[in-house]
């Protein structure tokens, strides 16, 4: 076992503290970009890490929070990645040497990534890439992916660093005081997805403190049985004089670690406002009892680990023993040829359809296949997957026979998916497991080979264990692989579709794996299919199976999960009573049947308002343009219609019925319509709510809220002068006295930099320019916009509700 790994087990690690506040108190500046020091500043680096093992740390972590190249371009030193990282490690190994452990600190990549931003998920890994393997060569003992707010991002870095280095990997999201993230994913979302990763230590740290982290804890704990690290911040920072600080004491700190301690949490820190004596506080609070690991057994945890359980962003879905799992069989051309046309053409209406009304029916998983001739099957793929999580909460089972298509589903969809699937052909197994893995999946095994699909029971347990032998060679679970027996149509056989039913107990009995059938493919070739379905769905469930790919939107197969319990035997009789009558009946065979689509015609402006909340995009195109085809005024259709559903959806976020996701994409989808309004209307002539000045601090290099705040503000008919990031109060000044803005918002994620709202609003007094300010940022708070004179706006959406406020306020 490594050696951290194998120290985990034995008794609980101290982390060290804050880097920023310590590099700040050693004079150097954000705009220095604090992981330059380690080659322009090493000694001061090397003192802070020296003060964090003489309060008794037992990891530190280097100074490389930023050190990746998407960040370091903002400072020209992107390609000066691998020597940073290098100098940072060999800079913490010299401070604590081998009394204890290195951990490279990797943060998040400070833009967007696909499918909500511009960066793809290959240039993330790439960047994630880069810095990994400069940290391990610079001899770390363990990596941390920490203050990570969107799962995507962390996903992408995960697969980066397994795939990159053989090091242990910390995986760490930042949560707000209702234990999700800004992206709307739980903490037990997170487990099931990062645990599947591979991941060795869940973890979170940041944002909030330690009181609110403790709840984060016990999900975790509900979740996994995997080793848990806290790194709080010292609660939330409060203005004195010119400085940001943070009030919590090193005592009390140390009181919540003992509380986390206690919990069985195995590794304790620190992130924002704490220093070495907080660290010193935390050492002291572990007593030797807590120090042993095992002391916590007696309290009752983890309902579900242990269990398979799937995941999208926000929704986990654990497959449970006294029912079978459900997956949507819709989005699946084969046999619909309206689907394939819309497909080849990038139509999505019956795919929205099919994915809305599964939803809609409860199912637990939707099966995602758009595998049509003559298309780009892996582009098509992604852009599939992407809308298809932007309409609905369900995992997805991505479903190819194309290992690249496979690969680009997989690496879109946000959670944990099941791989659709992989066969005892020799090709397959070489090709297929190692995605599974690589992404976390679980995995569908058909049981076919090169000779074909097996008649006999027996023989498809042959199949299934040489698939099985497989994936446990690539590091998949049994219980984490559900084998299709492949159903045979009752049309040639009775006794064949019933061979497959035979097979179900045998193959879970021997090699301790799930099992998953098409039940539709039992009527191929059949009249009144959706009765046989259900019947044979029923008799598939009392022979012990585990999940089924049906259509849950049928009203036959709602009936048969909601039956009461019937002999296998009676079961038996009925089906194959359904199965004569069906072949005497001489009615022809019964065709898939077609999704009946709504003719979607613009009625009102409810409509357009309705398509913005659902942030459907495409929607909301298609009513503006039929509603200014029928000369409806395009200002009406801004006023009633895109403005009023933004502003639902801004409600909903208030109300964390939203997060922010679903706000880019209601933003991009009214974005769109206000397009097409104002292209209608005269030059000169679009009215405006009033103009905004919006930058990014001096010293802050952070622009992604900003950036979200300018969306949404031009969205809502304002005027946006954006100024970019790092911008001087000198800078802003001369801005507003040119621009004449009515508002000014400015941004802040450092505690470092917000102080210079202060200062800009201290400059704007100078010039005697009376304009309204507003701040906002993740460590910006109520209580310090206060202080400063200026409105505070809490978040992007906030900072729309704010700015409409003001301009009210100043017309009257």
């Amino acid at each position: 076992m490594n050696k951290f790994l194998e120290e985990l087990n034995k008794r609980i690690l101290v982390m060290d503290g804050a880097m920023g506040t310590q590099l700040m108190d050693g004079g150097v500046r954000p705009e220095d970009c604090f992981d330059a020091q380690n080659i322009k500043n090493p000694k001061l680096v090397e003192s802070i890490h020296k003060a964090y093992v003489a309060a008794g740390a037992d990891i530190i972590e280097t100074n490389t929070f930023g050190a990746n190249q998407i960040k370091l371009t903002d400072y020209k030193l992107d390609k000066q990645v691998r020597e940073i990282n290098l100098e940072a490690a060999k800079i913490a190994r010299k401070a604590i040497g081998q009394k204890g452990f290195v951990c490279g600190s990797i943060g998040p990549l400070g833009k967007m990534i696909d499918p909500l931003g511009e960066v793809t998920f290959d240039q993330a890994c790439q960047a994630f890439a880069e810095q990994a393997k400069a940290l391990e060569d610079g001899g770390v003992d363990v990596i941390s992916v920490e203050t990570i707010s969107d799962l995507q991002e962390m996903r992408a870095a995960v697969i980066a660093v397994k795939n990159e280095t053989k090091l242990p990997l910390i995986a760490s999201l930042t949560y707000d005081d209702g234990e999700k993230t800004i992206y709307g994913t739980s903490a037990e979302v997170a487990v099931v997805v990062l645990e599947a990763l591979g991941v060795d230590v869940i973890a979170a740290n940041c944002s909030i403190g330690p009181e609110g982290m403790l709840k984060v804890v016990k999900a975790f704990q509900t979740m996994s049985s995997l080793p848990v690290m806290v790194m709080p911040n010292a609660g939330m920072p409060e203005l004195v004089g010119n400085k940001a600080v943070y009030k919590m004491t090193p005592k009390k700190f140390g009181w919540f670690a003992a509380k986390f301690a206690k919990l069985g949490v195995r590794i304790i820190g620190g992130c924002c406002g704490t220093g070495p004596e907080h660290i010193r506080a935390v050492k002291k609070s572990l007593k030797p009892e807590t120090k042993r690991l095992g002391f916590n057994d007696t309290e009752p945890r983890r309902s579900v680990a242990g269990s398979v359980c799937f995941a999208s962003r926000t929704r986990v879905v654990v497959v449970e023993e006294s029912k079978p799992l459900l997956v949507g069989e819709r989005i699946n051309p084969t046999g619909r040829k309206a689907l394939q046309e819309e497909i080849k053409t990038g139509k999505v209406q019956i795919i929205r359809a099919d994915a809305a009304s599964q939803t809609k029916a409860g199912v637990d998983l939707l099966d995602v296949n758009i595998s049509v001739p003559e298309i780009h099957e892996a582009e098509v793929m992604h852009s599939v997957v992407k809308f298809v999580q932007s309409i609905s909460d369900c995992p997805f089972s991505i479903d190819s026979p194309s290992a690249h298509s496979l690969e680009a589903g997989l690496k879109t969809f946000c959670g944990r998916a099941l791989l659709n699937s992989v066969n005892g052909k020799k090709e397959s197994l070489e090709k297929m497991l190692p995605l599974a893995r690589k992404y976390g999946a679980a995995v569908i095994a058909l049981l076919l080979d090169e000779h074909g699909i097996p008649k006999s029971a027996t023989d498809r347990l042959r199949i299934a264990e040489r698939i099985v032998r497989a994936a446990h060679e690539v590091g998949i679970d049994s219980k984490d692989i559900f084998v299709d027996n492949l159903v045979m149509t009752a049309a040639i056989g009775v006794s064949e579709a019933l061979e497959t039913l035979k097979a179900i107990p045998m193959i879970k009995e021997k090699l301790g794996v799930k099992t998953i059938l098409g039940i539709s493919n039992v009527s191929h070739g059949l009249p009144n299919r959706a009765k046989l379905n259900a019947l044979y769905l029923r008799l598939a469930i009392s022979f012990g199976l585990d999940a089924a790919i049906v259509d849950p939107t049928d009203p036959e197969i709602k009936k048969a999960l909601e039956a009461k319990p019937m002999s296998r035997e009676k079961l038996l009789r009925s089906f194959k009573e359904e199965v004569a009558a069906a072949k005497r009946s001489g009615k022809p065979a019964e065709k898939k049947k077609e999704t009946e689509l709504k003719v979607l015609k613009f009625k009102s402006f409810q409509d357009i308002k309705a398509a913005v909340i659902d942030g459907d995009l495409d929607l909301v195109v298609l009513f503006v343009e039929q509603a200014l085809a029928k000369g409806r005024d395009p200002q009406k259709i801004i006023d009633q219609g895109l403005v009023p559903g933004m502003e639902v959806v801004g409600r909903k976020f208030n109300r964390k019925e939203f997060f922010l996701p679903q706000v880019i994409e209601s933003a991009e989808a009214m974005g769109k319509g206000f397009e097409l309004c104002k292209a209608k209307i005269p030059q000169g002539k679009i009215k405006s709510l009033g103009k905004v000045l919006l930058a990014t601090v001096k010293g802050d290099i952070h622009d992604i809220g900003k950036n979200i705040v300018k969306m949404l503000l031009e969205n809502n008919g304002f005027t946006v002068i954006d100024l970019g990031k790092d911008v001087p109060p000198e800078k802003i000044v001369e801005a507003a006295k040119k621009e004449k803005p009515d508002v000014i918002a400015l941004s802040a994620l450092l505690t470092t930099t917000m102080v210079e709202m202060g200062i800009v609003e201290a400059e704007l007094k100078k010039a005697k320019l009376a304009v309204p300010l507003f701040v906002g940022g993740a460590v910006v708070t109520k209580g310090y916009a206060d202080r400063i004179g200026a409105y505070y706006g809490m978040d992007a959406v906030g900072a729309v509700s704010l700015s409409k406020k003001i301009m009210k306020a100043a017309a009257k």
